[in-house]
């Protein structure tokens, strides 16, 4: 996920299961089989959108705003989301 990439810049590699420990999500320990990973992938995006909103005092994020943070250099992703929260 390139938005996981711009937001958790720590994280040690960004498969989904890497970042489902690394920020503790819940999840079983099963991984790469389509309903677990469609899970574990719902729970991480709405962990990215809940993240963003608490540290950057956000709105609510609409896909397109999403895409386009997707889209945003690593180096300039909190200039990004400031103005997103001022707007």
């Amino acid at each position: 996920m390139l938005i996981a990439r711009r937001l958790y810049q720590h994280a040690p590699d960004h498969k989904l299961g890497t970042l489902v420990n690394t920020l503790d999500i819940e999840n079983d320990g099963t991984f790469h089989r389509a309903l677990a990973d469609a899970e574990m992938t719902a729970r991480l995006w709405l962990r990215m959108l809940e993240d963003i909103q608490h540290q950057y005092r956000t709105p609510s994020l609409t896909f397109d705003a999403m895409h386009k943070l997707s889209k945003t250099s690593k180096a300039t992703v909190p200039t990004y989301l400031r103005k997103l929260a001022l707007s």
